[in-house]
């Protein structure tokens, strides 16, 4: 008993110092504006009213400002909600911004923050994000493998086909989708498709749903370590993800070192492992270990799958509530492509189909924030002081949403990504795969699946709502990560 009481008065005495240096740290600074704190727990009541997060921060921001601080347990956290801001921090000052904080529940998750998207930047980190760019842009050329376009070319056939048996009746196509997507990413990373009965495609699709779950950011023992020496359902939930996760890559990770060949590299992982072994001879901050290609692999599922299935079904739902837009897409690829098959080729020939993808990923903006950045030295952002180590967030939803960067923010428009001649054109209020020293790796490749699965699918059939059934349901569930409700459709086959 007495050993118990010890130990919970030096943790109270721990906290308590580590609370008043907290407060002395940022004495005489110009700290963007923030609510009043509570002691300790500083702001994180706000988030506890059960309204999605970027809805409280844009609340916060009508209040604060566009730059505006949250004291979170001992942790500075500054919000960004205005494009000009955040192209300051992540374009004009990158490096300042360039960190990732580290966070307990993700580092179980990530084998101590050893991928890409969780590492803080480092020398290493600048190697893996190096090595997984050339490695794109190889897998995007066809060298020593098939271009990923074609890849995807061939998936969405494939998917067109096997839908066909559906046509006239109402069907739940989210399986659909899954198999045919994560086909492109097995094909990319390891070289193999699946089938869908098949058990592997079965384990990565639940791991895939857990995982996203869990990578939702704002877990209390992240913010107030101390709570991880308590009991936690949700740590063990983790540990038993990363356990079935781990079991699967190992295996792949064995199977390719075993047949790997430098002068044939045949997929991703292949890549990963030739920088590997040509880096282990390097000073241990510049060279790739096992963990890293594992989470490489990893990353390339949850960032290349989840995302781009996600965005589909929003396009998908958006799609069945404006009919419109469904035929002025079937009116483009029936002039443009008629019934030869959509290719990668095609892409650049289809403004409004691309503008479609777009305004889904602004519309629904599935990621609401962008992954958090830690600044890597004092700095400042909008005048204001941003001391070393602060957490950064981006209030995307409320950039891709705010009438001041877009005409009627709350329509689905594909027009927004589109001149008056009818020519695609970008937004600097436009961030879905982030800007930077840490954008997203992947968009290309994320767009030209949006695009080919898309176009693919309109080329064959309309969307409809099916007899007695909702219209999908636009709100999506309260989270960081905005994931639509499940809704059935009905594929109407097209007499071209």
């Amino acid at each position: 008993m007495f050993f118990i009481e010890l130990v919970l008065f030096v943790g109270i005495l721990l906290i308590v110092h580590k609370y008043v240096t907290f407060r002395r740290r940022f004495e005489g600074l110009n700290l963007p504006p923030n609510p009043p704190a509570l002691p300790f727990i500083g702001n994180m009541a706000v988030f506890m009213s059960g309204r999605a997060p970027y809805y409280v921060m844009k609340d916060l921001s009508d209040k604060y400002g566009e730059v505006f601080s949250l004291k979170m347990g001992t942790g500075l956290y500054v919000v960004l909600s205005s494009a000009e801001a955040i192209r300051e921090a992540f374009v004009k000052k990158s490096e300042d911004f360039a960190g990732r904080p580290y966070m307990y529940s993700i580092s179980l998750l990530t084998r101590n923050n050893s991928g890409i998207v969780f590492g803080d930047y480092s020398p290493v980190l600048q190697l893996h994000r190096k090595t997984t760019a050339i490695a794109l842009q190889n897998n995007a050329r066809g060298i020593n493998c098939i271009p990923y376009g074609k890849k995807i070319a061939i998936e969405v056939g494939r998917l067109v086909e096997d839908l066909s048996v559906f046509t006239g009746q109402k069907m739940d196509i989210s399986m659909h989708l899954s198999l045919a997507l994560l086909n492109v990413i097995c094909e990319m990373t390891f070289s193999e498709r699946y089938e869908a009965d098949n058990p592997e495609f079965q384990e990565i699709l639940v791991n895939n749903d857990r995982f996203t779950s869990l990578l939702q950011p704002g877990d209390p023992i992240d913010v107030i370590p101390a709570l991880k020496i308590f009991p936690s359902k949700k740590l063990r939930v983790v540990q038993e993800c990363v356990e079935s996760r781990d079991q699967l890559l190992q295996r792949k990770y064995d199977e390719h070192i075993a047949t790997f060949d430098p002068l044939h590299i045949r997929d991703l992982t292949d890549a990963f492992l030739a920088v590997m072994l040509e880096s282990k001879d390097e000073n241990a901050n510049k060279q790739l270990s096992e963990d890293h290609v594992i989470m490489a692999m990893w990353e390339i599922f949850i960032g290349g799958f989840e995302s781009t299935y996600t965005t589909l079904k929003w396009a998908i739902a958006y799609l069945i509530h404006y009919p419109e837009v469904q035929k002025r897409i079937q009116q483009d690829l029936d002039d443009v492509i008629g019934d030869s098959p959509i290719t990668a080729n095609d892409k650049p020939k289809l403004p409004y189909l691309e503008a479609t993808v777009l305004e889904t990923l602004r519309h629904s903006s599935f990621s609401s924030m962008n992954g958090p950045r830690r600044t890597t030295c004092d700095t400042k952002v909008a005048g204001f002081d941003v001391p070393k180590d602060a957490t950064v967030f981006c209030n995307l939803w409320w950039v891709h949403h705010n009438p001041k960067y877009w005409a009627e923010p709350d329509k689905f428009r594909p027009e927004h990504f589109l001149n008056e001649a009818g020519e695609l054109q970008m937004s600097r209020a436009f961030f879905p795969f982030s800007i930077g020293k840490r954008a997203c790796l992947g968009a290309s490749l994320a767009k030209m699946q949006l695009c080919l699965f898309l176009g693919g699918l309109l080329q064959r059939y309309t969307f409809t709502c099916p007899p007695g059934e909702p219209m999908p349901n636009l709100e999506p569930n309260p989270e960081l990560v905005r994931i639509p409700h499940s809704y059935k459709l009905m594929l109407v086959e097209r007499k071209c």
